[in-house]
């Protein structure tokens, strides 16, 4: 038995056959957009450790890797309203039309969903200024020069912000044990603790 008759299609035709692959393989990228989100920052440290590779799954990524998931989620919406138009005997024309607008539908809650994700990590109910001081450790590793993301106790709970090292030309790898030594702007500036410190 294949995958038409258990949904209920024996002869597909052309436009049953788009709807059909673009709600399967909308659906399959979606879930490894998803995957891949959660579980980004642990993947990009395995590498860091183990082959001390120049690969890191860090912020700028993770946007590239919502907009990729959104459109991903506006193919399986496109795909699942206009099968299931066309089941309810519903013209081609319609099915594509409702197809269409789920599609663009399910793109701007992906858009609504992502801007509530970023007010609520920026909501301001945490002054930055009393990170100083605080220890935590790295989760996305800070390049020379660059930004990284750590994991620190500000204000009774456990926050991942954007860090700098304070040392400009050192590499701090995931999973090193930082503090915090000061702010600037949103950005904490950060360096190495010792062993006889941690």
């Amino acid at each position: 038995m294949g995958i038409m008759e258990i949904i209920g299609i024996s002869a597909p035709t052309t436009i049953e056959i788009i709807f059909i692959s673009c709600a399967v393989f909308g659906a399959a990228f979606f879930l490894l957009m998803l995957v891949l989100m959660l579980v980004g920052g642990l993947v990009g440290g395995a590498i860091d450790t183990a082959f001390d590779a120049d690969i890191s799954l860090d912020t700028d990524l993770s946007f590239e890797m919502f907009s990729l998931q959104g459109i991903s989620a506006a193919i399986m919406m496109f795909g699942l309203v206009g099968m299931y138009t066309i089941k309810s005997n519903q013209p081609d024309v319609l099915a594509v039309f409702a197809g269409g607008i789920a599609a663009v539908a399910s793109m701007y809650a992906m858009k609504i969903m992502m801007q509530s994700i970023y007010d609520l990590q920026t909501d301001g109910t945490m002054q930055i200024t009393e990170a100083i001081g605080a220890r935590g450790q790295v989760y996305s590793r800070v390049k020379p020069g660059e930004t990284g993301e750590v994991q620190v106790t500000v204000s009774g709970g456990m926050r991942t912000l954007q860090a700098r090292g304070k040392d400009k030309g050192a590499l701090i790898p995931t999973g090193t044990f930082i503090r915090v030594v000061d702010v600037i702007n949103s950005i904490l500036i950060i360096e190495e603790l010792k062993e006889e410190e941690e």
